[in-house]
């Protein structure tokens, strides 16, 4: 088959619905203490009943870049695949896997939020293949790049968000070696910076477009990168398993997008305040976070309409921008 006909192949799937994705089990509590306990988010509003009973959502609520982590499979061979399934995505992975693009990892992921999750709430998703792109050269290695498009509802099929996720499918060893430490400031030095969550949330009448963020440094250890990988549920082998990422190209074990989503929008609440209601989060990856590193997060606000504020953010590693993107965040 010409390569060609190999993308016209792949491209047959653009457009047709998968399956209905139910997620295995209800948002509650321990799901959600255990992606707080991995990201080191301390909001009230995801575990503290009594605060949250008080809050604008009148009881615990997820934090919304869990969102797509409900309906994730779970660890593979745990969750076969129903036969007979029709799932466009899958059948595209499937027939890169076939080709000889064994290795993934995630480049983009767009967040919007209907509304929060709440506990009892039971997640739906359907997706589609939005895109599949020609044979590209990265530094990864030469693949193709698929996005996808789910949206997410509730047990009443009212809408709670939707994601447009980008992964790229590449041939492991045909890469350029990672880079080595880029100048400048270290990550490292800079651990110190930040400053605690806030216990109030920002009024808008007290934001500016151009205002700063407070700088926060995130060490990267294995803990992290393991522990937020299961919180998560994502199982790939490259976040867990140091022989393996080896194996795929990797000089390590690496971050998952969903950390990075997660740990960009504690970033960005804490900054905000409790009941600041997160509305968009919209993310693309750069050089990875491996363990031993630190990630500096930096951001301003580059938009204010009423109380909607649009922070345009980065974290950077010593390899360079590991994350960037924007975030609206509604401020009280």
């Amino acid at each position: 088959m010409t390569d060609a006909a190999f993308v016209d192949r792949l491209r047959d799937r653009i457009g047709a619905p998968g399956e209905l994705e139910v997620a295995r089990d209800a948002v509650n509590q321990a799901m959600i203490r255990h992606w707080c306990d991995a990201m080191g988010d301390a909001n009230p509003i995801y575990t503290d009943p009594g605060f949250a009973a008080q809050s604008i959502h009148g009881g615990i609520v997820a934090p919304p870049a869990m969102l797509n982590a409900w309906t994730m499979p779970g660890l593979p061979g745990r969750s076969p695949r129903p036969e007979g399934r029709q799932d466009p995505a899958g059948a595209c992975y499937d027939a890169l896997d076939s080709a000889g693009y064994t290795s993934v990892v995630a480049t983009n992921s767009e967040h919007e939020y209907a509304r929060y999750l709440r506990l009892g709430d039971l997640v739906h998703g359907r997706g589609v293949v939005e895109e599949v792109s020609e044979e590209k050269a990265t530094a990864l290695g030469v693949g193709h790049f698929v996005t996808t498009v789910t949206d997410y509802t509730n047990q009443d099929d009212e809408p709670v968000g939707r994601m447009r996720f980008r992964i790229l499918k590449f041939k492991p060893g045909t890469g350029k070696t990672a880079a080595g430490a880029g100048g400048g400031d270290s990550p490292q030095r800079l651990l110190s910076e930040g400053c605690p969550p806030e216990s109030v949330t920002r009024r808008a009448d007290a934001v500016s477009v151009g205002d700063v963020l407070p700088g926060r440094a995130f060490p990267i250890t294995t803990t992290l990168i393991v522990a937020t990988a299961i919180a998560s549920r994502d199982y790939q082998d490259v976040h867990h398993d140091r022989d393996l990422a080896i194996a795929r190209g990797s000089k390590d074990i690496f971050m998952n997008i969903l950390t990075s989503s997660g740990l960009s929008a504690r970033w960005v609440t804490d900054w905000a305040g409790p009941e600041a209601r997160l509305r968009a989060l919209r993310i693309r990856l750069g050089a990875p976070n491996y363990p031993g590193d630190a990630m500096v997060m930096q951001g301003r606000v580059v938009a204010l309409d009423g109380a909607l504020a649009t922070v345009e953010f980065a974290g950077m590693n010593e390899l360079g921008p590991h994350v960037m993107g924007t975030v609206d965040v509604e401020l009280a």
